[in-house]
């Protein structure tokens, strides 16, 4: 005779959760559009056959991932997640996995050569003339390490933009939230502010003849110096992000436009 198997029920998932996912998935297979606003609470419950408060509960979940956001008469309508909350979940889940400052350079060093590569083919005058503003003003603050980081960051953004690749534009913003504030560190102990502002200058000057090669080896460079910077400075690059920050005291960088 043979022993019963120990066999439990299945849990079954809460009704919010059913017609979260079932939004979701309308959404994400696109029968659903960005833009397109949802059917009132009444009539939304009813297509999915469930309570009022459950739809509620449905669509708080969605706002709080950016799927959905209040639109007129605090009508639901859907939306494409902005990159504040896709950088929020990549930064939650790089201090979480343990990952090191010389794994985010690592990614850094693919990005930026990337992104300067391409902003060297597509670039337009508007853009050109605003990283031309962006050199006058770093040579500016040279003697101002706070100062010369901010515009760091602003010459990065720049040609992040200019390269027109959003996909870009989304995997390096977490990335540059931890090492902006880690150079922060490097310019207080070191002050190589001079070198920075070569390296941009030749960066520019090979964005204004769309010379893509040149662009991305003087970006490789200045990436290169980034994380020499980094162990001259004694930062310890092989340990985990969030163990360094508490560390040596540093602080995200929040970009303005999140």
């Amino acid at each position: 005779m043979s022993n019963k198997a120990d066999i439990k029920s299945l849990k079954r998932s809460p009704a919010y959760q059913l017609a979260e996912e079932a939004l979701r998935k309308m959404i994400m297979e696109g029968k659903l559009k960005p833009g397109e606003m949802l059917p009132v609470e009444h009539d939304l419950a009813d297509q999915l056959g469930v309570t009022r408060p459950t739809v509620r509960e449905a669509l708080r979940k969605l706002e709080s991932s950016g799927l959905v956001v209040r639109g007129a008469r605090r009508r639901m309508v859907v939306s494409a997640p902005s990159p504040r909350i896709a950088s929020d979940a990549m930064l939650q889940a790089i201090v979480l996995h343990g990952i090191s400052y010389r794994e985010i350079w690592q990614m850094h060093m693919a990005l930026e050569p990337m992104a300067a590569g391409l902003a060297a083919e597509t670039i337009d005058m508007d853009l050109l003339s605003n990283i031309e503003a962006n050199l006058r003003h770093t040579e500016d603050v040279l003697e101002d390490p706070e100062a010369l980081v901010e515009a760091d960051i602003e010459f990065h953004d720049l040609i992040a933009r200019a390269s027109g690749n959003h996909a870009l534009l989304l995997a390096r913003a977490p990335i540059g939230e931890f090492l902006f504030p880690a150079y922060g560190a490097v310019i207080n102990k070191l002050g190589p502010g001079q070198r920075l502002l070569d390296a941009h200058r030749h960066v520019f000057n090979a964005l204004k003849v769309n010379d893509a090669e040149t662009a991305r080896d003087w970006m490789t460079k200045h990436i290169r110096d980034f994380l020499r910077g980094c162990e001259m400075a004694g930062l310890p690059i092989d340990e985990p992000v969030h163990k360094v920050n508490q560390d040596w005291n540093l602080q995200r960088f929040q970009r303005e436009s999140a």
